[in-house]
């Protein structure tokens, strides 16, 4: 079957950013699966993936306009440490949430303030995936409902490994 809108994909695959750093490797896990064309994954991939079939094998190189856009400086913030919970405990390179809803990384940390990023991690990056498509099937009603796969529940027979 290939790969087309209201089908369920299941991929592995690498992901590396564009000076071969690996951010992300489904190797040796269970398949990732999305609902195609419900916008679950980038456009680029999508666009790349459609009408390919189990088992092949491809590699997508997404600019970051096209993955999660430039680093935009007005994202990088200055708050005063009484705004941030447990700041006491954190270090530059943690992630954290802020009560407003904000998240991102700590990047400075001073006496009064302290310097939080919440671009998107991968925000300024070109991403480099190459994918093997390991299986495509027919999207259920209630998946295509949902807009995502539905989790596949898989029965225990108490066998050693099995669950």
């Amino acid at each position: 079957m290939q790969v087309q809108n209201q089908t369920v994909v299941s991929i592995h695959y690498t992901l590396k950013n564009s000076d071969d750093i690996l951010i992300q490797d489904t190797t040796g896990y269970s398949p990732e699966s999305y609902l195609h064309g419900a916008g679950n994954i980038l456009a680029k991939l999508e666009e790349a993936l459609t009408g390919k079939q189990s088992g092949e094998e491809l590699e997508v190189i997404v600019n970051y306009s096209e993955a999660f856009g430039p680093i935009e400086e007005h994202l990088i913030i200055e708050l005063s440490n009484e705004d941030i919970p447990g700041i006491n405990d954190l270090q530059p390179g943690d992630f954290i949430g802020l009560p407003d809803g904000r998240e991102g990384v700590l990047t400075e940390k001073n006496a009064d303030f302290s310097i939080l990023d919440t671009n998107h991690p991968l925000a300024g990056e070109s991403l480099v995936y190459n994918l093997k498509i390991v299986n495509v099937r027919p999207a259920t009603l209630e998946e295509i409902q949902a807009g995502t796969p539905m989790a596949e529940v898989k029965a225990c027979s108490g066998e050693e490994g099995c669950c």
